[in-house]
């Protein structure tokens, strides 16, 4: 149900605000009416196996929980290795990883899934995406994972596969200090690869300036325009040197072998208990690792030949050096009175950075001509990712209060950012004569070829706060739960591209040679009259900055929701509910160098999202013994269109390095959600479950290939007609005592999805909404045509596995795991022009992990990482959309509790 509402605005040459009241929820629904502690997942101290205690404690809240949920705990993530949030969660059931980073839940999207941390929204630093990459979480701050499948009330109604709930550690029950420390190695770095200088910094996750966009640019392209950087006949040769001389020239790239990864850890926390049984405690914890990796990539780009004889008439094949940094802090503090009013403060800093350097063949089927003319092309990204959040939540249980009154609030401010000083990109010519020797390497003079240059940068904040209320009534045989709750979510987002180039025809064809940027843009040769095709160099320079490469945006959320939970002749849980939200957003591009609007006032306002729903929740619970139980569940939810969706500017998807743009008349995705499933909880943590799900969507939200300028293929987001998605989950656990008693310290634990789904996108429909958008992107001509107007959903597996066999020891000193994962092949980028779409085909991944206790004290860890040594591959019509090398890596860590 939905009806527009009106808002109010404020324009301003720097600002956007949009006015809107409420936002997200935070806890979940208490299993009982007399539940009132937090339900974070305290630490578990195991009594049988190290098995048997995590599993007991996990398994025991989702049994409680009304809705369908899986928990993952600190110890499950730790006994298979899996180092940040994204590596851990595509062993939960239906989960599945994409390109490190982001979660496909039941084979829906990252779009079709909802973050949050601690039970609040945090904004995202990836440009690309609204939802937060979750690589940024280290395990090591990580006390559970909550993916809850099936729709509460009490939850954001963003709602398509799931909702995916990292809760960070809290204070601890008693004093721990540990420190931390490992190394690691990967078989693909035997061999070099090819490296920069950079800063002198980098070993922090910061440059130093050394990437910075040259100062003198920035003011000229402030005072003046794009024209302040291409200039005109009136700047002289000495001014052109100045600005030439101005950026960074420190770049080969040398040959570069790979160091050992390693990382360090500490952790310090207390709880204090005073004589009015109050309590105090903090948690402190730190972290760091510096990891690098060499790998091979294969890249295709602009299939063409026809059905008959395919071919990419573009491709690359270089080798890939990268750095990866990353850092985390965390302090937490908590008071506690009398277990009935809790605060605590959760504050956090995350930090990501990846410097790569790819470097090798490339080939062009209309430049190239092999044994004679080749290319070879050398790109360079370096890319800050940051987080900061402060998270101040309370719970209170006014037990005097009719049957009791539990009242829970929280409020949240976060920043994410993305700084990426200098992405950089050269091409160039290789000749070689009758024999097949090199004769002749340059930076490439082919008609209009560029060294391109782009300084990006991107600020989200945001802010969040809401309560739940919720009181009991008992009764003969039954008790009942009424809660409400408020939220309030709102967020900002600024981002700046700023696109230049160095022409290739502006230098002389002496001062070309060579493949050494440091060698050819050297200081003698910039202060060369000769070095420059004309008099004063003015040809030299070349502005790609467009409008729309700086953006602002905003959204606000207002929501509000009441729901019940009844336990009826204990064999019955019914709750459910509906939740209200209003949502507002907006994209507005900025003339290029400017703080004006690329857009008249009247089609800013004009251009404004504004939505508000209502959203109904059922769950039915039948408990047939303390061991088993069966639920129901059916909603309805919605996807919207995130800030890129809606915006006209195009932005290079980090998978296929496709361009991306949105389409500004998207309309939200409207689901209607089924979930069945059989649970049974049997003695020692041992459980097995089995659940059906099905999903109708209306006006799903879809990537759709076209053809652009010159062939580079672009990808449209816009609306399908419809689409639906049903499947089959199994998960088990299960020692291997039933095999034989000298088997008791062995489990196999696993779960399979299996699923299908379709969408038909109508683009036969001159009239859809698909057809619309596709006009507005393209000047009311579609450019290509669609291979397959119905298929399955972008990036959706039919299957998804996992497997884990375990052993613990009998004295406890040791515990070992064969961990399995793989999926099904899944579409990536559909296909046009009769071609078939782009699959990403299946990653088995095998690790093994073996953790030695030598004693109380000290854990000791032995890691094995693709087993198999798979790689990650990308095939269209039987070709190599894309290839990177994984190899095998082992790991060895030990850390010691004080």
């Amino acid at each position: 149900m939905k009806n527009n509402q009106s808002s109010i605005f404020k324009l301003g040459s720097l600002t956007l605000a949009i006015s809107s009241i409420l936002g997200s929820s935070l806890l979940s629904t208490a299993a009982i009416a007399q539940q009132s502690e937090d339900e974070v997942i305290e630490e578990v101290v195991a009594t049988g196996t190290r098995l048997k205690g995590t599993a007991t404690a996990v398994m025991q809240e989702r049994q409680n929980q009304a809705f369908v949920a899986d928990i993952m705990g600190a110890d499950q993530i730790a006994r298979t290795g899996d180092g940040d949030a994204a590596a851990a969660l595509r062993r939960v059931t239906g989960l599945t990883l994409v390109d490190g980073k982001f979660i496909y839940v039941r084979g829906l999207g990252e779009r079709y899934s909802s973050t949050q941390l601690n039970g609040m929204t945090v904004p995202s630093p990836d440009p690309t995406r609204s939802v937060v990459p979750l690589d940024l979480f280290p395990s090591s701050i990580i006390e559970s994972l909550n993916v809850q499948k099936s729709f509460s009330p009490n939850m954001p109604g963003h709602f398509g596969g799931g909702n995916v709930n990292i809760r960070t550690k809290s204070i601890p029950t008693e004093f721990v200090f540990s420190v931390s420390g490992g190394a690691g190695w990967n078989s693909e770095n035997s061999n070099d690869g090819f490296f920069y200088e950079g800063g002198s910094d980098d070993w922090t996750g910061r440059d130093d300036g050394t990437r910075a966009l040259p100062s003198i640019i920035a003011s000229n392209l402030a005072a003046s325009g794009s024209d302040g950087f291409e200039g005109d006949s009136s700047r002289s040769l000495a001014q052109t040197q100045e600005i030439l001389n101005s950026f960074n020239w420190d770049i080969g790239p040398e040959s570069k072998s790979a160091e050992p990864d390693f990382n360090l850890g500490a952790t310090l926390g207390n709880r204090y208990t005073f004589d009015d049984d109050s309590v105090l405690g903090f948690l402190a914890t730190v972290s760091y690792s510096n990891e690098w990796s060499i790998t091979e990539e294969q890249l295709g780009n602009d299939i063409g030949g026809g059905q008959d004889n395919p071919r990419f008439t573009k491709y690359r094949d270089m080798i890939s050096t990268e750095q990866n940094v990353r850092w985390s802090g965390m302090f937490n503090v908590g008071y506690e009175l009398n277990s009935n009013h809790k605060i605590e403060l959760v504050n956090m800093m995350l930090h990501d950075m990846r410097d790569r350097l790819r470097d090798g063949e490339y080939f062009d089927d209309s430049e190239s001509t092999i044994g004679v003319e080749e290319f070879s092309r050398m790109d360079i990204i370096f890319e800050e990712r940051e987080m900061v959040s402060s998270q101040l939540k309370g719970t209170h249980n006014f037990l005097d209060i009719a049957n009791g009154v539990f009242f829970d609030w929280y409020a949240g401010t976060s920043r994410a950012s993305r700084e990426a000083p200098d992405i950089m990109e050269v091409t160039y010519q290789l000749f070689y004569d009758d024999a097949g020797a090199l004769e002749l390497e340059r930076i490439d003079d082919t008609s209009g070829t560029n060294l391109n240059r782009q300084y990006q940068s991107l600020q989200d904040e945001s802010d969040t706060y809401g309560f739940n209320i919720s009181t009991p009534f008992y009764g003969d045989g039954y008790d009942i739960e009424i809660k409400a709750g408020f939220d309030y979510y709102e967020k900002t987002r600024d981002a700046v591209n700023i696109d230049l180039a160095i022409r290739h025809f502006g230098i002389n064809d002496e001062f070309k040679v060579g493949n050494r940027l440091y060698d050819i843009f050297s200081e003698e040769n910039i202060n060369n009259p000769d070095f420059y095709a004309s008099s004063t160099g003015s040809s030299l320079f070349q502005d790609n900055t467009g409008e729309g490469d700086k953006y602002s945006a905003a959204s606000k959320l207002t929501a509000g929701y009441l729901m019940v939970d009844a336990f009826i002749d204990k064999k019955w849980r019914l709750s459910g509910g509906a939740r209200w939200e209003e949502f507002q957003q907006i994209s507005v591009p900025f003339v290029e160098h400017s703080n004006e609007f690329a857009a008249e006032t009247d089609e800013i306002v004009d251009s404004i999202y504004n939505e508000d729903d209502i959203l109904p929740s059922f769950a039915l619970t039948y408990i047939a013994n303390d061991e088993m139980q069966y639920r129901f569940n059916i909603s309805q939810t919605l996807i919207r269109p995130d800030l890129r969706d809606i915006s006209t500017t195009f932005f290079i998807d980090p998978l296929t390095e496709f361009l991306v743009r949105g389409s500004p008349s998207l309309v939200e995705t409207e689901l209607m959600n089924i979930d069945v499933r059989w649970e049974w909880y049997m003695s020692q943590g041992n459980n097995v479950s089995v659940a059906l799900f099905y999903k109708d969507m209306e006006n799903p939200i879809e990537m759709v290939q076209f053809d652009g300028g010159e062939g580079v293929p672009q990808l449209l987001t816009a609306n399908g007609e419809e689409g639906e998605l049903y499947g089959l989950e199994v998960e088990f656990l299960h020692d291997l005592s039933f095999v034989s008693d000298s088997m008791s310290n062995f489990f196999i634990s696993g779960n399979m999805t299996v699923s299908d789904s379709e969408v038909t996108i109508g683009s036969g429909d001159q009239d859809s909404l698909f057809s619309q958008q596709a006009r507005e992107a393209y000047g009311g001509t579609i450019t290509a045509t669609i291979t397959n107007d119905q298929r399955r959903l972008v990036g959706h597996s039919e299957w998804v596995a996992n497997l884990q066999l375990g052993w613990d020891s009998d004295n406890g000193e040791h515990s070992a795991s064969l961990v399995y994962n793989s999926f099904g092949e899944r579409i990536i980028a559909p296909g046009v022009r009769g071609f078939e779409d782009g699959i990403e085909n299946p990653f088995h991944s095998l690790d093994f992990v073996y953790t030695y206790y030598p004693d109380f004290n000290t854990t000791v860890k032995l890691k094995f990482q693709n087993i198999l040594n798979e790689d990650k591959e990308i095939e269209q019509e039987g070709l190599l959309l894309r290839r990177e090398t994984v190899g095998t890596g082992i790991s060895a860590s030990v850390s010691y509790d004080f």
